[in-house]
């Protein structure tokens, strides 16, 4: 009798036509250790599957695992981690004493100590498996993921096949109001793959499932060059017509690299601008400039590569007119898409220090939080930037009309589009 595994990703999906599905990687990067150790594992995906909390619980029973491993984290850590814990919280009341269950990802892992001896089941702290793992994508559908729709908004294509995979994780860098290093510690150290495994998984992903739109989850792709110019020299070689985006810094991209990673494939690159102003940029410890986003923004577009930018209101320091600088200062760069969030302080970062904490027990914004002035900008900054002339004129010029059909047919639809 097998001694089985069962890592759960649990269904938080976005209810939108325009938002992507992606392979739960953190999740899968456990089942890839487990496996390496000769372990039994199998993965539920019950966001992509759309199952109820209701349904997941009974497919968990049908399985009958002898562990679970609830992974308390979307495929880009900050953005959707605090959302999934109320829906985990449901499955955990469901199944708690009847298996052995833990919760792993990074809200549980940066979550207070008090606050984890009321969950009532382990928490995994910090990576919780070894090195860079391989990814078993013959434990997911994979058929059933799929891009977000600006990843093909300049060509218009299929936006699927879709994988997820990486080069690297973590991040060197220090922002006040990112919690993404309680995955590590708190430590600024990268951890790179081997660049010839990551490139078998690239022909993998190609030859058994057909794939040709792929995200890489590096939180900076772009910060050590000769990774990234190795990585590209592959691609390059293996000429396999992909599109890929990935994340990269304003101040750590040069134009022949970039004109690498285009050859490559890259068709996007994602930057955390954050905000329009420099004070707020200094306050958050982001240690980059709006001079340098504007001449890495013309950088890329020199190289060929589409940018998608990343604002948040409500960062330290904010006010409703570094907020609006903000939004003016996301209008003049002239990109391609944009993400724009609002402010949330999670647990152990400097900016969750810095507020006061309206927290239920299980790591979750109190429902009594009334919705903050950041929220309330974002919602119509979302509107007056994709609704601005300007923008649609770049993006017709750009794309073509069929590119602009998609954004005006998004705001519709009437909800901001998440990374």
């Amino acid at each position: 009798m097998s001694d089985l595994t069962l890592i759960v990703n649990v269904n938080n999906r976005i209810m939108s036509p325009y938002a992507g599905y992606e392979q739960p990687l953190w999740g899968s990067a456990i089942a890839g250790d487990l496996i390496s150790k000769g372990k039994d594992v199998k993965i539920l995906d019950a966001e992509v599957l759309d199952l109820s909390y209701e349904g997941t619980v009974a497919q968990i029973r049908d399985i009958k695992p002898n562990h679970i491993i609830i992974v308390a984290m979307g495929s880009n850590p900050n953005v959707s981690s605090t959302a999934k814990m109320g829906k985990i919280k449901k499955v955990v009341d469901s199944l708690i004493g009847e298996y052995d269950i833990k919760i792993a990802g990074l809200h549980p892992s940066s979550l207070p100590q008090e606050t984890k001896s009321e969950l009532g089941i382990e928490v995994m702290r910090g990576k919780c498996f070894n090195g860079t793992p391989d990814l078993p994508y013959h434990l997911l559908p994979m058929d059933k993921y799929i891009s977000h729709f600006w990843h093909n908004l300049h060509d218009g294509s299929s936006r699927q096949p879709y994988a997820v995979t990486y080069t690297s994780m973590n991040c060197p860098f220090s922002c006040n109001f990112c919690s993404l290093k309680a995955l590590y510690d708190w430590k600024n150290t990268v951890y790179y793959r081997d660049t010839n495994t990551f490139i078998k998984e690239i022909d993998l992903l190609v030859n058994k499932y057909g794939v040709c739109n792929i995200k890489f989850w590096d939180e900076h792709f772009t910060v050590n060059h000769q990774h990234v110019n190795d990585v590209c020299d592959k691609l390059i070689e293996r000429n396999y017509n992909l599109n890929i985006w990935a994340y990269a810094r304003v101040d750590t991209v040069e134009p022949k690299m970039l004109d690498k990673m285009w050859k490559a494939g890259i068709n996007w690159l994602g930057y955390g601008f954050e905000s329009g102003s420099d004070e707020v940029l200094g306050k958050i410890s982001k240690k980059a400039s709006m001079l340098q986003a504007r001449q890495a923004v013309k950088m890329t577009h020199d190289s060929g590569i589409n940018v998608i930018g990343n604002f948040i209101f409500g960062l330290s320091g904010d006010t409703k007119e570094t907020m609006q600088q903000t939004l003016d200062f996301a209008k003049s760069l002239n990109i391609e898409f944009t993400n724009m969030y609002h402010c949330e302080p999670l647990p152990g970062t400097p900016s969750y220090n810095e507020t006061e904490k309206d927290w239920d027990k299980f790591g979750q914004f109190s429902k009594n939080q009334p919705y903050s002035i950041a929220r309330l900008f974002r919602d119509r900054a979302f509107n007056d930037y994709f609704l601005d002339p300007k923008y649609l004129e770049h993006i017709r010029q750009r794309f073509g009309e069929q590119s602009v059909k998609q954004i005006l047919d998004m705001v519709a639809f009437g909800k901001p589009v998440t990374r």
